[in-house]
């Protein structure tokens, strides 16, 4: 039973010691996406910011040559189990980044056709009333009373955490009217 006993308990020690690698590898991976989403975040933001023609400015990379890789090499990794928070919140970034790239693409044509100078007279005329969710207010944002205008605040508000509510960034939804 002794002998047993120690077989087992390696046993067990290496496959601890397997998980731990995993874990380990699986943690380095994490941390390696969560790096460039917040690349990608910080280039967002910074676009944000910048004024409405340049935004809309179309820069397109140099042309460079991509040497051929075997087939064993371009192979995706198989994808870890993901959490359904995850996955809801992935989905929802999805659908907004669609239907923002599509209203970005309707403003575009529309400034694009219109005959007035730089298109900037366009611009006064497409202004629509939107009031904001406070709900959905980022703790970075500070809403009007009247859920009209909208500004930067200093820094995190103490407000009520509600599931609707922009962590993440700083961001609040609107509707027409």
């Amino acid at each position: 039973l002794r002998e047993q006993e120690a077989v087992l308990l390696a046993q067990l020690d290496r496959a601890h010691g397997e998980l731990a690698k995993e874990r380990r590898e699986y943690v380095s991976s994490v941390s390696e996406r969560k790096s460039l989403l917040d690349t990608l975040i910080a280039e967002i933001e910074k676009k944000r910011d910048q004024p409405v023609v340049e935004f809309l400015m179309v820069r397109l990379p140099p042309l460079r040559v991509v040497p051929t890789l075997s087939c064993e090499a371009a192979k995706a990794p198989i994808p870890e189990p993901v959490s359904p928070e995850l996955q809801r919140t992935v989905t929802s970034l999805s659908e907004t980044s669609q239907l923002v790239v599509g209203a970005v693409a309707k403003f575009k044509e529309v400034l694009v056709r219109s005959s007035e100078g730089n298109g900037l007279t366009f611009l006064c005329r497409v202004l629509v009333k939107v009031t904001l969710d406070p709900e959905t207010a980022s703790p970075y944002l500070i809403l009007s009373k009247d859920h009209k205008t909208v500004r930067l605040a200093d820094g995190e508000q103490d407000l009520p955490d509600t599931p609707k509510r922009f962590t993440g960034s700083s961001s609040v939804l609107g509707s027409q009217g």
